[in-house]
């Protein structure tokens, strides 16, 4: 069980849910048709700057003994890591503006900068769980995008996150890394401030 919720985990951390966000709107979006061309383009600096950039941080970090481990489990070792995360997605969303993007691709890569910030003034005082404001992100981006770009109906999809965020909550509660109130808080957070980041710009 304990393998299954490491496994979980890992492929659902928060620093890949930009990407997995990304690229579903490969899937279930007009992007498969406007930029498939320039699938890479748009890609590479959502790689580069949410997930590569956060993660060489965290581990030069770890290196110098500044935090305890990599999955960042203590609370308050968590406030710099956050910070320096916050400053790699101001320069993605600085990118994906200046190459043109669509105004409600930019909020969709705002979200996550708002996220982040409610993230770092909620560790202040509390552990909020990062892996499911992550997840809760990517649900609440596919919906956003779906009711109010796309005007669609991917109820399937929705539900395949849906009962994916439930193994992830499972898995940090397993693993005994968050309460069920850190869970259910983390997932709130990041479904709500995603969601009504792209119904503002609708």
């Amino acid at each position: 069980m304990k393998t299954m919720a490491h496994i979980f985990s890992t492929v659902f951390q928060p620093l890949l849910m930009p990407i997995y966000g990304i690229a579903l709107l490969f899937v279930y979006t007009h992007f498969r048709y406007t930029y498939s061309q320039s699938f890479w383009q748009i890609m590479f600096p959502v790689f580069l700057f949410s997930f590569a950039l956060p993660s060489i941080s965290i581990f030069v970090m770890y290196k110098l003994k500044l935090v305890s481990d990599l999955s960042l489990s203590i609370r308050r070792e968590r406030f710099i890591p956050y910070v320096l995360a916050l400053l790699s997605y101001t320069f993605m969303i600085f990118h994906y503006y200046r190459i043109g993007m669509p105004s409600w691709f930019l909020m969709l890569t705002v979200a996550p900068v708002i996220v982040m910030i409610f993230a770092i003034i909620i560790t202040i005082w509390w552990k909020i769980s990062a892996h499911m404001f992550g997840v809760g992100s990517l649900v609440g981006g596919v919906m956003g995008v779906s009711y109010f770009v796309e005007h669609t109906n991917s109820s399937f999809l929705i539900m395949i996150l849906f009962i994916l965020s439930g193994f992830v909550g499972t898995s940090r509660l397993i693993l005994r890394r968050h309460t069920p109130g850190q869970v259910y808080a983390g997932f709130l957070l990041g479904f709500g401030v995603t969601f009504a980041c792209i119904g503002i710009d609708a």
